[in-house]
């Protein structure tokens, strides 16, 4: 594998001793068009919280409250786990969901890929070694496309799902702001393969 040369530039994460932070995987364009597709035909049939497709993203590890010196240290670790990965592909599956059908998680799954759950340890153990005592539960690939979800009268299965593919091209670090209208996320750094 070819040597990278990572460019330090000074990182800025914001005012706040901490904040509330996630590891993610970006959504490209055609994949997020499906998504938007979906989340449409379900919001037409079913009560619940939709985000907007522009904040569609696939979760590696949520931190929780992380502080700036957590997050500059667990981006240096990142740069070196980027440096084993080369951009790789998903496609999106099937639909599934969280919880209770009265007030589910909707999300779109991808199929298997060994990359992925490669790249999803190296992101654990990457949290442990900066002492981010993060929420570990265990990886499971989806994208999030609804919150409180009533899915009583529909079944999820009877909804298509084009096996689009995306690239993933690296791990960004993203804020999440919560309001009473739904968190706000922002891209704060991203570290590519």
């Amino acid at each position: 594998m070819s040597e990278r040369v990572h460019e330090r530039r000074p990182r800025n994460f914001g005012r706040e001793n901490t904040f509330r932070a996630f590891l993610a995987i970006d959504i490209e364009e055609q994949a997020r068009h499906e998504l938007s597709r979906i989340a449409g035909l379900l919001k037409g049939q079913c009560r619940g919280s939709y985000p907007s497709s522009d904040m569609y993203h696939m979760t590696l590890a949520f931190l929780g409250d992380i502080t700036f010196a957590q997050a500059e240290a667990l981006c240096r670790v990142l740069e070196g786990v980027a440096d084993c990965f080369q951009p790789f592909e998903l496609r999106l599956c099937r639909l599934g969901y969280f919880a209770q059908p009265e007030a589910a998680t909707v999300f779109c799954s991808t199929e298997r890929n060994n990359t992925l759950l490669s790249l999803a340890q190296d992101v654990y153990r990457a949290a442990w070694e900066v002492r981010i005592p993060f929420d570990d539960k265990q990886f499971r690939a989806h994208i999030t496309l609804g919150r409180r979800v009533d899915l009583s009268t529909v079944r999820l299965n009877s909804i298509d799902v084009q096996n689009v593919p995306f690239t993933v091209r690296g791990i960004t670090l993203y804020k999440s702001t919560l309001h009473p209208s739904g968190p706000v996320y922002e891209a704060l750094e991203r570290i590519d393969f």
